[in-house]
């Protein structure tokens, strides 16, 4: 199971740019982010590899931009929409970015805990130090409320350092620079089974773009479903796009990854759950005031997905 996890991390280049030649002069072009090339982002990879996009009359760029860099870049208008991790769009989102969550799909967190093997319990971290990629990261805001949780303190009982790359982390850990970190091996806690559901793998743009350009909304999002679908029931056309986004060849380590996200993460609908997103915001809200008491709503725009339900849309993919 280690060599499937490590799938999950590996971030090779630090820029790649993936982008299919016009198909047709009346294709529009659409520029698509996302943070990791991993499983994570596994239905957004499955719908460029289908050639969904083409299918609903778009001209993709596939753009990765390396972990909360993308949402400075979607904030600024480069990209149309972006798959993200639901906390860190929540965190630029509290703090003022004009960003809405358009669909969600997966509420866990496929992230753990590694550490040395003489650190068997949450009280053994006291005076230790555990790296994370970046301060305000996917792995900061899951590894904080973690340690309050226990009766540590970041900083203080818990020391937290940025390393940088996941690979450079993992790195870190096999050298013992540090005695832990938030990576995807099964070691000390595994986030997903840690009761809190929140979204992790989302759809994002601008309120004001959602706002202007409902149908492309629309387009995309069927896109979107179809590739979802197409990655939950085509297999081949799963490892295919997992292999081409991930940079693996490995055919054992992309099966078996396949596998494992197809049967635990990925839902069949990424409809948003609401609770979801409020439990990520009672997280940020305990090391930022400004989550504090607000409400799921102010974040999200259901009514492309609804739409899509309530004229049998959804129904039609799943027949």
């Amino acid at each position: 199971m280690k060599r499937v996890l490590i799938l999950l991390i590996l971030n090779f280049p630090l820029s790649i740019l993936h982008s299919s030649p016009a198909q047709s002069a009346a294709l529009e072009r659409l520029r698509v982010g996302y943070p990791s090339p991993s499983a994570n982002f596994y239905p957004l990879f499955a719908t460029k590899e289908a050639n969904l996009f083409e299918k609903y009359g778009f001209e993709p760029e596939m753009i990765y931009v390396q972990g909360v860099q993308l949402i400075a870049v979607q904030v600024a208008g480069q990209l149309d929409f972006s798959s993200v991790s639901g906390l860190v769009f929540l965190q630029a989102s509290v703090e003022g970015s004009d960003l809405i969550l358009l669909a969600s799909s997966n509420d866990s967190q496929p992230m753990k805990l590694m550490v040395h093997s003489g650190i068997t319990g949450p009280k053994d971290l006291r005076g230790k130090t555990v790296a994370v990629t970046r301060f305000g990261s996917l792995t900061d805001l899951l590894l904080r409320p973690v340690l309050k949780n226990w009766g540590l303190e970041p900083q203080k009982d818990v020391n937290l350092l940025q390393i940088g790359r996941l690979p450079d982390m993992v790195l870190a850990i096999a050298q013992k620079k540090v005695d832990g970190g938030v990576i995807s091996f099964p070691t000390l806690l595994d986030f997903a089974e840690s009761g809190l559901d929140i979204p992790s793998t989302t759809v994002v743009a601008s309120r004001k773009y959602a706002n202007s350009h409902r149908e492309i909304v629309l387009r995309f999002l069927k896109a979107y479903i179809e590739g979802t679908r197409r990655l939950l029931t085509d297999r081949e056309l799963g490892i295919r796009a997992l292999r081409k986004y991930g940079g693996v060849n490995d055919r054992e380590l992309l099966t078996t990854t396949y596998d494992l996200f197809t049967s635990r993460y990925t839902k069949k609908v990424p409809k948003i759950n609401p609770k979801t997103v409020e439990t990520a915001l009672n997280l940020l809200a305990e090391g930022n005031p400004k989550a504090k008491g607000r409400k799921a709503e102010e974040f999200m725009d259901t009514s492309f997905m609804d739409e899509l339900e309530s004229t049998g849309f959804i129904n039609a993919v799943w027949k």
